[in-house]
């Protein structure tokens, strides 16, 4: 249906302009003749339109103006001498006026120039109104295709993105890890296990554009859990993650880089310390809030080197949720604050 619109409105365009001619002016004039006249008049125009539009302009939008230059010239002579030959063979005076001439009116004898002028005035208008309609076509098409490179362009940059994060993320994971098999060998199996459950998620799940919500938080409990497992007994954890599914989609391993890096940043054996991580889930809202004290030796690491994970998520952030989320990220008081407010897919 939508290949066949232009060509019933093109044909609904030319009857509305066959009929302007039929019917306007003193129509008693009109002889059968006229009738066929304009009917040839207006077939000439649609030829040469189409001409124009699908066969010479095309030239000029694809880069072949030489050619294009040189056949434009043709185009109009063809036209002039289409547009003549119809005046000179069908519009002869004895049979378009007939009707007139019986009346006692006279025709005048028609000059070359009476010939050519309406051609002219009509090529140039059918030849505007082409350009003008394919220019607006080769704007959308070139429009298209720049959204499309572009789309191509961020998914491209967002499965670099990934790529990063994940090994990243791995490489901190598995150093963590080392530390627990090193000094609490008692707990390293525990910590495979919800390593293992980690690994899964990022080799399966994480290749799609969208997880549910739920899995993403799953993983982020067991990222909270492999950290306790090594957690000083002056750090306090406070955590409130959702155990219900709060239903909705996000893009995989977009939020562990806050919480991440709060546990690389906030933690100290030499005085209590505390880290705050909490999740809400409500009317397709997602809200993330994540807290961690600033310690002095940290705090010029911190400022100059916020990690791999942490700028690629804000990168991902800025091409995947433009518009449809807010990220507010503040130290006050040696204090370090993540404020999320993202916009969930469906599911």
């Amino acid at each position: 249906m939508k290949k066949s619109l232009p060509i019933l409105l093109q044909i609904a365009v030319w009857i509305a302009l066959w009929s302007v001619f039929a019917f306007t002016g003193n129509t008693e004039d009109h002889l059968p003749h006229y009738y066929y006249v304009i009917t040839v008049r207006v077939l000439g125009f649609a030829l040469f339109y189409n001409l124009a539009y699908h066969l010479l302009l095309p030239l000029y939008f694809s880069g072949k103006k030489s050619l294009f230059y040189t056949l434009l010239p043709l185009f109009f002579l063809g036209y002039i001498g289409f547009s003549v030959g119809v005046d000179l063979t069908l519009g002869k005076p004895e049979k378009m006026f007939a009707n007139a001439e019986k009346k006692g009116h006279t025709s005048k004898k028609r000059s070359w120039s009476w010939l050519l002028i309406p051609p002219v005035f009509f090529g140039m208008t059918i030849f505007g109104v082409a350009s003008g309609f394919r220019g607006v076509r080769e704007f959308e098409t070139q429009k298209k295709a720049e959204e499309e490179a572009n789309r191509r362009r961020l998914e491209a940059e967002i499965a670099l993105l990934k790529s990063q994060i994940n090994p990243h993320f791995l490489l901190n994971t598995l150093n963590n890890l080392y530390g627990i098999a090193v000094t609490e060998p008692d707990k390293a199996p525990e910590a495979l296990l919800k390593l293992s459950d980690m690994v899964r998620y990022i080799l399966y799940d994480c290749a799609k554009p969208t997880v549910p919500l739920s899995q993403e938080l799953d993983f982020i409990k067991n990222y909270i859990s492999l950290q306790q497992l090594r957690l000083p007994p002056n750090v306090r954890l406070l955590v409130d993650i959702p155990d219900s599914d709060p239903g909705g989609s996000i893009e995989p391993m977009i939020l562990i880089p806050f919480v991440e890096n709060a546990f690389k940043h906030g933690l100290t054996t030499r005085q209590p310390c505390e880290i705050a991580v909490a999740v809400s889930a409500e009317s397709n809202r997602l809200k993330l809030r994540v807290v961690n004290q600033i310690f002095t030796s940290q705090q010029t690491r911190q400022s100059n080197e916020s990690g791999i994970g942490l700028a690629n998520v804000m990168q991902r952030l800025k091409y995947a949720y433009a518009g449809q989320y807010e990220l507010k990220i503040s130290e006050a008081n040696e204090i370090h604050s993540v404020l999320l407010d993202l916009q969930l897919g469906t599911t």
